[in-house]
């Protein structure tokens, strides 16, 4: 198990112990500020999806940065465990839950919380009633609507209705609304007509259960890669974003608004043949889902592999390029929430100085 290097407040940057996950406090709590000031101002409302950076301090954070529903939401029964017993009152589970054992669980929790879970199908309405009037709790139930056709929820219309109904019909449940979420939309020039092509078919879908008599508080639809359409939107009511607290390679091209706050930090360890050096930092802290990091202090320089403890960096021979043992790379991880999921504890700096140590209290809470 990973545990945090003693070091002091105010230890600087480049004497922390490596490889080293490290937040810009500074850049943090811009893209926070960017985010959260345009949902104050905003009919619709944030809910941070924590399941991004898993920090209890940074959900602080966000909760108190206002323009929020007030909640969060995440994908696991664990993580909404270690959430609320940081201080969380209110928690989405955008994600399917069926066994007996995780319901109890969300029983549980919403004996003390407000719980909503998200539904995909009717077969997992009785599961949930069963145990939320055996536990004596009434549990808040979303419908997820599958918007894009990839098999990630309900087929918008007619078929959300059907789900609809049997979740009334039955007791310790209340419907309380819809959700989508599709994944990013990573073409620019298509993001506004795709967008708008999603979420009507959610808002359609609202319209077809009003006009049966069925209330509808919460319509759910988008996240950072799209906010400020889905913000404005006539009718929505919350937009589930995570990556614009820390952002990272994969989607910063796509995401101007905000800034990578979490960078890892290795050092140079071996110089095997000119222009290729060895890094400490490797898989185990990056993660190795997707694509490789890119490396941000050093001209030219590029990441040729990565492997479990190490990585392969190939640079140029000029003095401007050349490296030396011990030299400091800064990476911006291709995808920060395989990188977070990985590190114990992130250190936290303002600058370039350390001013604190968070715990990654909800790493590897899959169930």
């Amino acid at each position: 198990m990973q545990r945090p290097i003693s070091k002091p407040v105010g230890t600087p940057v480049s004497d922390l112990d490596t490889p080293a996950l490290v937040v810009n406090l500074d850049l943090l709590e811009k893209n926070i500020e960017t985010m959260h000031s345009f949902f104050r101002g905003s009919k619709s409302k944030l809910r941070p999806h924590v399941s991004f950076h898993l920090i209890p301090a940074i959900a602080k954070m966000q909760l108190d940065a206002g323009g929020t529903v007030g909640g969060v939401s995440v994908t696991t029964v664990g993580q909404a465990e270690v959430f609320c017993e940081n201080g969380v009152s209110d928690v989405l589970i955008a994600n399917s839950v069926v066994t007996w054992p995780k319901i109890e669980r969300i029983c549980i929790l919403a004996k003390s919380v407000n719980v909503t879970v998200a539904i995909d199908n009717v077969e997992n309405v009785s599961g949930l009633s069963e145990c939320a009037e055996a536990s004596g709790v009434v549990l808040d139930v979303v419908v997820n609507i599958d918007e894009r056709k990839d098999h990630r929820g309900v087929d918008p219309g007619p078929p959300v209705l059907n789900v609809v109904e049997e979740i009334r019909r039955a007791s310790g449940l209340r419907f309380v609304g819809l959700m989508s979420y599709g994944g990013p939309i990573l073409i620019d020039e298509g993001r506004y007509i795709a967008t708008d092509r999603f979420i009507q078919q959610v808002l359609d879908t609202r319209e077809l259960l009003e006009r049966v008599g069925i209330d509808v508080e919460i319509v759910s639809v988008g996240g950072t890669h799209n906010y400020e359409i889905s913000g404005t939107t006539d009718g929505i009511t919350e937009v589930a974003a995570g990556s614009y607290v820390l952002m990272d390679e994969r989607y910063v091209r796509y995401s101007g608004d905000f800034e990578p706050a979490a960078r890892v930090m290795g050092v140079v360890t071996s110089l095997p043949e000119p222009g290729l050096a060895i890094t400490d930092a490797g898989a185990k802290v990056f993660g190795s889902d997707g694509g490789k990091p890119v490396i941000n202090n050093i001209h030219g320089a590029t990441v040729r592999d990565i492997h479990a403890e190490h990585g392969e960096v190939i640079f140029g021979l000029s003095e401007k390029e050349r490296m030396e043992l011990g030299d400091v790379i800064w990476f911006t991880p291709w995808d920060m929430g395989t990188c977070i999921n990985l590190n114990d504890y992130v250190n936290v700096v303002r600058g370039g100085q350390l001013e604190s140590v968070w715990s990654v209290d909800a790493r590897g809470r899959y169930s």
